[in-house]
């Protein structure tokens, strides 16, 4: 009997174990806030340096993992994830009012966010299963909206200058979107609903315009536009 005890004692041991939720929260300045909502067995991080900044995670399920920095003033991130082995990296560098959301439901989907200037603001949606998100903005007032609903989605947003938009919305499997916008007030739009379409838009100047819509399978599409 003494044997049997010790063996279920184990076993629940490495059940809870298993099933523990880890947060690390580490600020460094003043005002800085995090809230952290954890349910299931996943991992957050926050790091904050600076004044005011903001970061909210909500975690439910098993595997996930959010990552957060923040260096600056008056910097907010907001993470949710629901599923399994979902992972989200932001990172928010100086200097101010930068503003991130990443939402992901589903399986193994990745996002990565990196801004780096002021009042950037960069928006992800992850819905199913092995899609790939990477935003990249440099500067000040860029936008960018990524949403991917399906399976292995690939987008690639990168934004260097001031006042660039960025829309991506992918609906289906396998699709890949790449936009690169240098300069100020360049507007890109990829939509792709389908199977295996490919889509890079490149804007280097001033006030570009460019509108891809794919439907379909195995549509490609290159933009390129300079002044």
């Amino acid at each position: 009997m003494k044997k049997v005890i010790l063996s279920i004692s184990a076993m629940l041991f490495a059940g809870v174990a298993f099933a523990q939720n880890v947060s690390d929260v580490d600020q460094t300045g003043a005002l800085n806030g995090a809230l952290v909502v954890q349910i299931g067995s996943n991992d957050s991080d926050v790091d904050q340096i600076g004044i005011a900044n903001v970061a909210i995670v909500g975690q439910v399920g098993a595997g996930n993992e959010s990552t957060v920095y923040q260096l600056g003033a008056f910097n907010t991130a907001v993470v949710g994830q629901v599923g399994w082995g979902n992972t989200s990296t932001i990172g928010q560098g100086i200097w101010v009012g930068n503003t991130a959301t990443t939402i992901q439901v589903g399986v193994d989907n990745n996002s990565d966010v990196l801004q780096i200037g002021n009042f950037n603001t960069a928006n992800t949606t992850q819905v199913g299963w092995g899609n790939d998100s990477s935003t990249l903005q440099l500067g000040d007032a860029n936008y960018s909206s990524t949403t991917q609903s399906g399976l292995f989605n690939d987008a690639s947003t990168s934004q260097f200058g001031a006042l660039n938009f960025a829309f991506t919305d992918q609906d289906g499997w396998f699709n890949d979107a790449n936009t690169t916008q240098a300069g100020l007030f360049n507007i890109s739009s990829i939509e792709q609903d389908g199977i295996a379409n490919y889509a890079s838009t490149t804007q280097l100047g001033f006030f570009n315009l460019s509108t891809v819509s794919q439907t379909g399978i195995l549509n490609a599409s290159v933009v390129i536009q300079a002044n």
